[in-house]
């Protein structure tokens, strides 16, 4: 049987880099001692963007159970990164953000930044533009 390669595919080439992007920004984050976050907890707080949410949309745009959202979410209300309010939706639960969380926000994007700019020294600041360009370009569109 022959197995395609599709390890060169933009899909693939997108994932590689979002998980070395995401390792080192965690790395950074633990070395500097200012916060430990698993992968999960990441894109939690990734997806979250610093807005409101129930767990349902949370799990939804993660693409991952209710229930494993939750454990996520207790775990960063545990950190005080997050807290739980009520909802006018009964007995639907609507994640915040503490102030604590919004401050670590700003120390993540100073991590984000540094690793930005080694990307640009390392692939040069008119690629890195342009790549910044592509990917802010609307791919949906006629």
């Amino acid at each position: 049987m022959n197995i395609p390669d599709l390890s060169q595919n933009l899909k693939s080439l997108l994932f590689k880099r979002y998980e070395w992007y995401e390792q080192e920004l965690l790395t950074s984050l633990e070395q500097q001692g200012d916060v430990s976050l698993t992968t999960a907890q990441a894109r939690a707080l990734a997806v979250l963007n610093g807005q409101s949410s129930s767990i349902s949309a949370l799990a939804r745009s993660l693409n991952i159970s209710r229930q494993a959202a939750h454990k996520t979410v207790v775990r960063l209300i545990e950190l005080d990164w997050v807290k739980l309010e009520d909802s006018d939706k009964g007995n639907e639960k609507i994640i915040e953000f503490t102030d604590y969380g919004q401050q670590m926000r700003g120390r993540i994007k100073e991590h984000m930044m540094r690793i930005e700019n080694d990307i640009a020294q390392s692939i040069g600041t008119e690629r890195y533009a342009a790549l910044v360009e592509i990917l802010n370009h609307d791919w949906n569109s006629d």
